[in-house]
């Protein structure tokens, strides 16, 4: 008998550990030292507002601990989001049948590390599908990106909760010597030595392969990237897919070959949010982070 209540409390002490090393993990925010010195140029948008959950799982306590079962719904902006101005009452809601619904939390997990900061998860109660789903996103609050700018008053249609995810943004960039490259590990970078650049993806939610694991070397045929070297326009396939393992809605394509990437495609039916609802047929214009 006491041997098995050693067993029990070994096994509680086990897990108590691991929730705790694991939301450690999550709430890191990592703002990168450095921001693009184009976004002070270029217009800072809402992009997208996704309805890509009518009930959180139980795991998302991790996140928040009020979450299980609530409305999950990620937004992803044009730039970075400057941590010390996101509130929860930044955002308001509407249903379709004009009730307008307050955000409970907010929070830039999982999509938290470095040159990450731009999408923010609204965890509430956004009415129900399909009766009286959630149709409208409005930044109500002073929501500014890392560049300055003031996403308040902007607002934007949301994405019905059986679409499935598409990309919202894309952007490619190299590996230089001020990169805070990333070797091995959840979330790791592209091979170094072999990859000339690196388009990201950020997709509208979350995204796994058909199969529920992580995108990988079945998908890679799927995604296309188009780019310009010189005079030539070249499509062209990623040997590999990086930044995988986090949960978050970013999928870093490597590729060989020279150029500048202009324009990303990925077919339909490759990929399944968290609710297992596949994606359409998606494309995004690639613009440089630097």
């Amino acid at each position: 008998m006491k041997r098995s209540l050693y067993f029990v409390l070994i096994s509680v002490i086990i897990l108590v550990v691991t929730a705790v090393l694991y939301s450690a993990y999550f709430r890191r925010i990592k703002p990168s030292e450095t921001i693009p010195k184009l976004d002070k140029y270029r217009e800072a948008k809402v992009l997208t507002a996704f309805f890509g959950l009518d009930a959180l799982p139980v795991q998302s306590h991790l996140l928040y601990p009020l979450a299980f079962g609530k409305n999950g719904m990620p937004v992803v902006f044009s730039q970075e989001v400057d941590p010390s101005t996101l509130e929860n009452t930044d955002f308001e809601v509407t249903t379709k049948n004009g009730e307008t619904s307050a955000v409970e939390f907010v929070t830039l997990k999982p999509a938290n590390e470095e040159y990450e900061l731009r999408t923010v998860l609204l965890i509430g109660e956004y009415g129900t599908h399909p009766d009286n789903p959630p149709v409208s996103v409005k930044i109500v609050g002073d929501h500014k990106s890392r560049s300055g700018q003031n996403y308040k008053g902007q607002s934007l249609k949301v994405i019905p909760l059986p679409a499935g995810s598409t990309i919202s943004y894309a952007e490619y960039f190299i590996f230089d010597d001020d990169y805070p490259y990333v070797k091995r590990g959840i979330g790791c970078d592209c091979p170094k030595e072999e990859t000339e650049v690196v388009v990201k993806a950020v997709w509208a939610g979350g995204v796994r392969a058909i199969n529920g694991k992580e995108l990988g070397d079945n998908e890679l045929d799927a995604f296309q990237v188009t780019m310009v070297n010189g005079s030539d326009t070249i499509t062209v396939h990623p040997y590999q897919l990086a930044d995988l393992g986090d949960n978050d809605n970013n999928t870093d394509l490597c590729l060989k070959e020279k150029g500048i990437p202009i324009l990303v495609e990925a077919k339909a039916g490759i990929a399944i949010d968290p609710r297992d609802d596949a994606n359409p047929q998606t494309q995004q214009e690639i613009l440089s982070r630097w």
